[in-house]
């Protein structure tokens, strides 16, 4: 039984080892071009000044190892040469922050690779913001939190989970959900001791590439708004 267990756990660590993405670091100049991973990623927090936009380059695959773009490959963020850094946890990367004031609209990544094709994808970030949000509800009902933003797409969703309850949740909405409200159902809000409820809710867009390698690649951001406080009502 001993012998068992020892093996579950064995297997259970080499699949999550294998799950994460790896933090090692090439040259793009030693791996063939069609084999890059394009991954780009855009992170706002309402109320932060800056917007982070976080690239990586992977050879064969969104885990494989990190690269660094050797001339004349590079990256360029709206026409912006960025630079690469790296750490001990993520590898290689190239990240830029840009004052959230004028970050709404239209974006664009520019990938060169060493043969010199540029492979061009844009992106729009829009505005995401919670309406009409009631200061108090009633534990008895469901109740829907409205929110206003563009079009959910594809795998897009938006995530409502709570904080500082006793028995926290969450709810999502998809893109193939119906209008835009998220409904807290009435049996998650019956199960609260509490009086007031922390509302945390979070935009997810994953946008596909539009030009891209044979190993593809992705564009995601995320949008996350202030917590919001609402009151229970028995």
């Amino acid at each position: 039984m001993f012998k068992s267990k020892a093996f579950l756990v064995l297997i259970v660590s080499v699949f999550i080892l294998t799950a994460c993405s790896s933090n090692e670091i090439g040259e793009s100049k030693d791996v063939a071009q069609d084999k890059i991973y394009q991954s780009y990623s855009i992170s706002y927090s309402e109320g932060n000044t800056n917007a982070e936009v976080f690239c990586q380059f992977k050879f064969a695959g969104s885990n494989g190892t990190t690269l660094v773009l050797n001339s004349p490959s590079q990256l360029q963020f709206d026409e912006e040469k960025l630079n690469v850094d790296s750490s001990a946890g993520s590898g290689a990367f190239y990240r830029i922050y840009k004052p959230a004031n004028n970050f709404f609209g239209k974006h664009s990544f520019i990938f060169t690779s060493t043969e010199g094709k540029k492979l061009e994808n844009t992106f729009s970030f829009d505005n995401f913001k919670l309406v009409n949000t009631p200061a108090t509800i009633s534990k008895k009902q469901a109740f829907n939190l409205n929110f206003e933003t563009t079009a959910l797409q594809g795998d897009d969703y938006i995530e409502v989970g709570t904080s500082n309850t006793d028995s926290s949740f969450s709810v999502t909405h998809n893109a193939t959900d119906a209008g835009n409200f998220i409904t807290i159902p009435a049996k998650e809000l019956q199960r609260q001791k509490v009086k007031e409820l922390n509302f945390e809710v979070t935009l997810y867009r994953n946008i596909p590439l539009q030009q891209n390698t044979a190993e593809g690649g992705k564009i995601s951001i995320r949008y996350v708004l202030k917590p919001v406080k609402i009151k229970l009502a028995d």
